[in-house]
């Protein structure tokens, strides 16, 4: 007697999860409360009875033992209403659209696991859902693993607590283990060296605002228009704003004037000479 499709299914699950663990390849749904604490997520807006792609489907609220990344079933208890949902989907009956969770490009099931797992298993390549979004400052791909969103956890207070808003998708971007509280550092010194030159104590968000346009937008054009970044592979241009502000820093100690093309160009040399 051949295998029953959820047999296949079971069968294909492990295989999936056993070659993710041999070539570092996730095979976890995201958690949407681990993602949403992360990313500082509060609001959430309706957007109605949509047709959604299911690869993009890579997150549950609350169901991540029983499926993996591509919604296989991992667990034989599953088993009787997988089957119920296969031959409703087989028959006239059909079913409710399922209901999610949209973040950046990415959905997490609120309801409906087994609908999209014999979805996918079939082949189907869309299906019906009611989304509700959390719109996010932060970018969140379907390929995403959970460790990628914890690290965005620094640039989500961050953009929280500047209230800046990325130009594009990698403004202010760092992969540097506490980047972020050096760039809000940046930020308060700024802000009260702009004070002494104004005789006034400079409110937060006039300090955001000034050293965005005078210190960081410049810095990162001089970065961006030196090719700079290419003696950096991996690195982000926010991360070469950290490094070439450091060199800065020594620069103005030892010299008593520099200036961050300066800073740039020699930032990037060492680089390349210890490449």
């Amino acid at each position: 007697m051949p295998p029953s499709r959820f047999g296949r299914a079971r069968r294909a699950a492990l295989m999936d999860d056993l070659l993710g663990h041999l070539v570092g390849r996730t095979t976890q749904l995201l958690p949407f409360e681990e993602v949403r604490r992360s990313l500082r997520l509060r609001h959430l807006v309706d957007r109605g009875l949509r047709e959604i792609p299911l690869e993009r489907i890579v997150g549950t609220l609350g169901r991540g033992r029983e499926f993996n990344r591509t919604f296989l079933p991992r667990t034989d208890q599953v088993r009787d209403r997988w089957q119920t949902i296969e031959r409703m989907v087989d028959g006239l009956e059909g079913f409710s659209p399922i209901e999610v969770y949209q973040v950046g490009e990415a959905y997490f099931v609120i309801d409906g696991h087994h609908r999209v797992s014999v979805l996918r298993s079939q082949g189907a390549t869309t299906v019906e859902a009611w989304v509700k979004e959390f719109p996010s400052a932060v970018p969140l791909h379907p390929q995403e693993s959970l460790e990628d969103v914890l690290l965005k956890r620094g640039l989500a207070g961050f953009l929280e607590s500047t209230h800046l808003k990325p130009g594009d998708e990698d403004e202010f971007v760092l992969t540097c283990a506490g980047g972020y509280e050096h760039l809000l550092e940046h930020i308060s010194g700024h802000g009260y060296f702009r004070g002494l030159e104004e005789n006034r104590a400079l409110p937060w968000h006039e300090a955001v605002q000034s050293w965005y346009e005078r210190v960081y937008r410049p810095t990162t054009r001089i970065i961006r228009e030196s090719g700079a970044l290419e003696a950096f592979p991996g690195r982000t241009v926010s991360d070469l704003y950290l490094f070439t502000m450091d060199h800065l820093h020594e620069l103005r100690q030892r010299y008593g004037d520099a200036d961050p093309a300066q800073a740039v160009a020699e930032v990037s040399e060492q680089a390349r000479r210890k490449r």
